[in-house]
Order: C-alpha cells, then structure tokens, then sequence
C-alpha cells in the first residue's frame, strides 16, 4: 500500500525527529547545492533515523559535477527508490546523472503545464511524480473538484504504471499552496483512494511550506491518513 512522508531540508537532526515523533515513516529530503556540498554529512545524519527516503532534485540548472557526484552518492546511500526532478533539469542533467548510475529513477514532476502539455508530460517521461496540487492549482484552477478527479482518474487510466512519486498537499480553491493535508481532506481522500485503486505503492507527499512543519501539522497528517487507511479497509 502507498506510503505518507514528508518533506524538508534535511540541514538539520529536528525535521528528521520531528516526523518520527509524528509516527512518519518516509520522506522526501529537499536538495540545493549548499545540502549537496555536504551529502556524506547529510547521508551519515539521515542513517540515524527508521525513516524510508526519496529524494527531490535541486531546481536549478548551475550545478557542479561535484553537485551531481553528490546527489547520486546520497540516493545511494540512503537506499532510495526514486528521485523527483522537474522536466528542464531532467533535459539538462540527465544524461550525466544517468552515466553514474543508470539504475537511479528520475521521475518528472508535472509543473506549470496548459491541459494538452499535461498530457504530453505524462506521455513523454518514462518516470513520473504526479503533483496533485499542480494538476488542480495551476493546469485546472477554473474545474470543481469533481472535474479534477476525473483528470487524475484519466492519467491513471493511461500512466499508473509510470508513476512513481505523488505530492499531496492540502489544496483548496483559492487557498494558498502547500497546506498540510488535513487541511483539505475532501480533496486528499478521494486522491489517495484513486491512487489506491490504480495499485500505487510509493511514497504521497504532504509537501508542505516550512511553516507548517511543525510536530501538530505533521502529527494531524499523519492521523488523516490513518483515518483513510481504516475508512478504505472497512469500505
């Protein structure tokens, strides 16, 4: 069955803790140059903790090969399974990602996309990290929720197999990006529950601003989807 994680810079011990104490069991590490420059550090850290880990790839596109040495000694070192990156770093890194270790799983995350590019997205990686936000936020901002829904069932229907990654924040109309998930959980359910019935068994992300990462927001996350978990176990 999927998986619920986190998201944070993984700089410092307390995010770690604090989504162990949260009763977490994965997450996704926030990567820049300034973690990368330190990855044996960051990896030694992250070893600390029962926590399973994805990465997610530095958006931006100055990047030493030092960096990239980095960022693929850290997905080794942790044991991950996948690595988020968005589509004009995939173009441009790659290639060279790939030469080091033609094993690691780049998933391209779907971003600022029109309707047919979301499509185009989908088709054209082999990987995918589904951001369910941007689907709704960004390429469908003027559809209800039961509209979404649809456009999410449509994707799976075609790409459950490419998926490997999902971000869930708690979006709403009109409300601002990366809420937690209990903040919106008449939109978080019925995603979880697609994503359920298509089979996926990685890792959804409550992708939350720093603000919100905060013991009580990770915990009240952590307990919808328990919540989830027993209403679709009874269903």
């Amino acid at each position: 069955m999927l998986e619920l994680a986190t998201k944070f810079k993984p700089d410092v011990d307390g995010p770690f803790q604090a989504a162990v104490d949260a009763g977490l069991r994965a997450a996704e590490l926030w990567t820049g140059p300034e973690v990368l420059d330190h990855s044996e550090e960051v990896a030694e850290r992250a070893r600390k903790f029962d926590l399973r880990y994805a990465l997610h790839f530095p958006t931006r596109r100055d990047l030493s090969q030092r960096h990239l040495d980095g960022v693929v000694g850290l997905y080794r070192s942790l044991g991950c399974r996948s690595m988020t990156i968005h589509q004009l770093e995939f173009d441009r890194y790659a290639p060279d990602l790939l030469r080091r270790d033609a094993s690691i799983v780049l998933a391209v995350e779907n971003s600022h996309l029109a309707p047919a590019q979301l499509a185009a997205w989908a088709e054209a990686n082999r990987h995918l990290t589904l951001d369910a936000e941007h689907v709704w936020y960004l390429t469908h901002p003027e559809k209800s929720l039961g509209e979404v829904l649809a456009v999410f069932r449509a994707l799976l229907e075609r790409y459950a197999g490419k998926l490997r990654h999902v971000h869930l924040p708690g979006y709403w109309i009109g409300q601002d990006e990366h809420r937690p998930m209990y903040f919106a959980r008449d939109f978080v359910f019925p995603v979880l529950s697609l994503l359920d019935e298509f089979g996926f068994e990685g890792l959804v992300v409550s992708e939350t601003d720093v603000q919100y990462q905060t013991p009580n927001d990770l915990r009240m996350d952590a307990l919808l989807f328990d919540t989830w978990k027993n209403k679709r176990r009874h269903a």
